[in-house]
């Protein structure tokens, strides 16, 4: 996905989803989220397991447990009260941009997020881009991170931005129900381009949740 190409994009995610972010916790459709599978032993907890497919599926809800590798990324980590919520993410996901350019790599699959806290007074997040490789420049704006590997349940959440909050709500029962435990911030990807694709209910929010099964 060529970084000048995604800038209505992002406007558009800024508009859609700081309005509903503090509602919530906290790729490309053709660049699957990476699993390892042989990372951890396939273990089953109330009908649930490990999966040993490495592409994540776009089926609609609930994708699978996955063992996700660490990913490389462009970050910009900043926090702010509501009020200004906006225009943090926008100037967040502008330096994003600009220092892809900067440093002439493009970035792999789609814009994520990661929220940290759900204070309204002053709420942390990271706004990120995946990356291949680590940069030959160092970057000015930004900064290059290592997304720790974890195991992972992954949601695919179809709609407007607005109703994340159901796939939250969703989550948050279906964790509870097989004996699951978040162990760490949600990450979300932003998947489909509301540019290209106007039909919003098409558009795909991968939602990953780091996990361990209770013992």
């Amino acid at each position: 996905m060529k970084t000048k190409k995604l800038n209505i994009h992002i406007a558009l995610l800024v508009f859609y989803l700081v309005g509903i972010i503090l509602c919530t916790s906290c790729t490309d459709e053709k660049t699957p989220v990476p699993t390892n599978p042989d990372s951890i032993p396939p273990k089953k907890e109330m009908g649930y397991q490990i999966s040993k497919d490495p592409v994540v599926g776009n089926g609609e809800g609930f994708a699978g447990i996955f063992n996700v590798p660490e990913m490389l990324a462009l970050c910009v980590k900043d926090s702010a009260p509501e009020k200004e919520l906006a225009l943090r993410y926008a100037q967040a996901f502008t330096k994003l941009e600009m220092e892809l350019l900067k440093l002439e790599i493009n970035s792999k699959g789609s814009p994520g997020s990661i929220a940290y806290n759900n204070n309204p007074m002053n709420f942390v997040f990271e706004c990120i881009y995946l990356i291949d490789s680590i940069p030959k420049k160092q970057p000015k704006d930004c900064q290059v991170v290592v997304l720790e590997a974890s195991t992972m349940y992954i949601y695919n959440f179809y709609g407007e931005y607005k109703n994340l909050y159901l796939a939250y709500e969703q989550i948050k029962d279906d964790l509870k129900a097989h004996h699951l435990e978040q162990v760490g911030p949600m990450r979300e990807f932003y998947v489909t381009d509301p540019v290209r694709e106007k039909d919003s209910t098409q558009w795909l929010t991968r939602i990953l949740v780091p996990i361990q099964f209770k013992k």
